[in-house]
């Protein structure tokens, strides 16, 4: 009866607070909208590299068309012609541009030069030419092509970058190679039949994720900012579960009630039941806007995955834990500004190292060492294996436990002061 009556009066304490219903319903729902839209543009950059780049050619000849073809074809990086270096420095350094590719002057003969000179090398030590004092070797001083990084570029676009044109330049000295053999082989002679071979299309590379759904299933700001903006909202719980509860004592309505004999244990567990099913109900709410309003807002759709009962299970370990965690906060402070302060600013702490607020792999080593004691990333890391790893319940198990482990600690606790400052007075 108690736990009943209990549940009873906190749902009339919250409907009767516009407030508090905001804070927990709406607040919530605006700020996962917030987010995604807000951080949708920094995670197409990171999964879809798009860049300007200037490019200058002093060289005018193969080695820039082939360099300007090549990026061409990728449609990652569009080239901006310039023909003065100095212009392209200037727009580089006022950040108008991230990077430019400079090519100088006489570098396709020079290259031209090296790979011929390689290959006569090679021929001189297999025996099948003579050394002579007109052979220039390979140690002739490299091509200085330049590539400039305006200063705030992010580190992985100057490494993608550097890595497409190696592998431009890689392309293009293999197959002069090849021309370069095959005049040494006929003698310097024109070659009517000589042999081109698309060396970038002898190896295929199939990109993919691993997933077990067949649809393309990837981390994005929709799949990041839902679940884990979710959790934000279920431990802000704390909010109305400590106000109710410290007004409650305040007014005396707590003390009558500890006047009543019996266990106070039913009063504790009325307050968890209660407030767990509104954290239940925010959750389901969170989601209908992911799956079915994201995608109006021109955002991708949240895939929930197929392990529907792991994602039930885990939804009520979360909110067992943001229950608990509330309880504690409402029963442990005796003023509400102690407990709203201390809650707001530690549920902040938690969220930020939790991985809400920006994925965990984006942080430096030591905190992603730390953030595994967070109880937001256990609800975290077991929303994303669920969604987009379609782990197994069993897979998420570990996090699971910690959830439970958590919000049985926190309840414990919470009975205990409660009970213990009922035997003081």
């Amino acid at each position: 009866m108690k736990i009943r009556a209990t549940i009873i009066k906190e749902f009339l304490l919250l409907i009767r607070d516009p407030g508090g219903m905001a804070l927990i319903f709406l607040m919530p729902l605006m700020l996962v909208i917030v987010m995604a839209l807000i951080q949708d543009a920094p995670f197409r950059d990171y999964q879809e590299m798009k860049l300007d780049v200037i490019f200058v050619d002093n060289d005018s000849d193969s080695l820039g068309r082939k360099i300007e073809k090549a990026f061409t074809v990728s449609g990652n990086v569009h080239l901006i012609q310039v023909k003065d270096t100095a212009e392209a420095k200037r727009e580089v350094l006022s950040g108008n541009y991230k990077a430019a590719i400079i090519l100088p002057h006489g570098a396709s003969e020079s290259l031209r030069s090296k790979t011929g000179n390689v290959i006569k090398s090679i021929f001189i030590n297999m025996g099948m030419a003579e050394s002579n004092a007109d052979t220039v070797y390979v140690d002739k001083p490299s091509i200085d092509l330049q590539l400039l990084f305006d200063p705030a570029i992010k580190m992985n676009y100057k490494e993608a970058l550097s890595s497409a044109l190696e592998k431009v330049l890689a392309n293009v000295q293999t197959e002069w190679m090849l021309d370069e053999l095959q005049a040494q082989l006929s003698d310097g002679a024109p070659h009517k039949n000589a042999t081109k071979i698309d060396f970038a299309k002898l190896v295929s590379i199939k990109e993919n994720y691993a997933s077990k759904k067949k649809e393309r299933m990837m981390l994005n700001s929709v799949q990041h900012n839902v679940p884990a903006w979710t959790m934000f909202a279920m431990f802000f719980i704390l909010f109305p579960l400590a106000g109710n509860f410290i007004k409650e004592r305040e007014e005396g309505s707590m003390l009558r009630l500890r006047l009543i004999s019996g266990s106070q244990f039913p009063v504790i567990a009325g307050k968890f039941a209660f407030y767990f099913s509104v954290c239940l109900i925010q959750f389901v709410l969170m989601i209908a806007v992911g799956v079915y309003l994201m995608p109006v807002l021109g955002l991708q759709q949240l895939i929930l995955g197929s392990n529907v009962l792991g994602i039930a299970i885990t939804a009520c370990c979360v909110a067992m834990a943001a229950t608990g965690y509330g309880l504690l906060i409402a029963v442990y402070f005796k003023t509400a500004q102690q407990a709203l302060s201390f809650g707001s600013i530690s549920v902040v702490i938690l969220a930020a190292l939790g991985g809400v607020w920006v994925p965990i792999y984006v942080m430096p080593e030591t905190l992603q060492q730390i953030s595994r004691c967070s109880p937001l990333n256990w609800g975290l890391e077991s929303f994303t294996n669920l969604f987009l790893r379609g782990a197994t319940t069993v897979a998420i198990l570990p996090d699971l436990l910690k959830l439970v482990a958590f919000a049985i600690v926190t309840l414990a606790i919470s009975v205990f002061i409660h009970k213990s400052r009922t035997i003081r007075n």
